[in-house]
């Protein structure tokens, strides 16, 4: 069995004010190793927290922390100590523990972005697994799969579809929504798409980079279907 977390960048809607590109992002991980897992991410943010002051506790909510918005809008934080952060969930993410599938599609109104992407990743599980994602599509995501595996389409349905969790009671949630942040800044690179006017290049460079990795596969699928 695997546990698998899911987390999005971008929206999955079309029009003006929507956004370029869709990511979704899954880690996946064995029960035996989840326990490990956490040791490892809370020995990680103990030491941010003595090495560089970053919060031990709460959410780490990657866009969020690269725009200095929300609960990091009054933290003052240097440059340096977003990298180091960015390296510390690099190398948590590099070991044997977890796996992460990214896909990430450019939108053109003849693909549906959020099922695109939600059966990419479910179509890779080989085994009876279980999947989580935090509120805000989980409804969505269960009727597609829902659908497809009344068609038959899906060998391996998640065991209830898809479980509900707030992201920030769940770190690996928290893993997913870091390596969808990168995969879509990897994306608008490649297609030619402008960075948030207030997102440090240095620190964006560190985020594509954190893409690239033994354990990790990153996929952009254009609007003609190719990847």
């Amino acid at each position: 069995m695997e546990l698998l977390y899911f987390d999005e960048s971008g929206d999955d809607g079309f029009g003006p004010e929507s956004s370029p590109l869709f990511a979704l992002s899954c880690v996946r991980i064995s029960p035996v190793d989840w326990s490990i897992m956490a040791q490892r991410i809370q020995a990680a943010r103990e030491m941010l927290a003595r090495e560089v002051g970053f919060p031990a506790d709460g959410e780490l909510h990657t866009r969020q922390l690269l725009l200095r918005k929300g609960r990091y809008h009054d933290m003052h934080l240097r440059t340096a100590t977003i990298i180091a952060v960015i390296k510390a969930i690099s190398e948590l993410a590099a070991g044997p523990e977890i796996r992460i599938h990214t896909q990430v599609v450019e939108k053109s109104e003849k693909v549906q972005p959020l099922r695109t992407v939600l059966m990419e990743q479910i179509l890779r599980s080989k085994r009876i697994n279980i999947a989580i994602s935090d509120r805000g599509r989980v409804p969505r995501m269960r009727h597609i799969i829902r659908l497809e595996e009344g068609r038959r389409v899906i060998p391996f349905p998640p065991i209830e579809s898809m479980l509900e969790i707030e992201s920030r009671d769940c770190a690996l949630v928290q893993f997913a929504d870091f390596f969808a942040t990168a995969a879509y800044l990897r994306a608008s690179e490649e297609i030619g798409w402008p960075h948030h006017a207030r997102m440090n290049l240095e620190e964006a460079a560190a985020m594509i980079q954190a893409t690239e990795g033994a354990n990790r596969t990153y996929c952009l699928v254009r609007p003609d279907g190719t990847a």
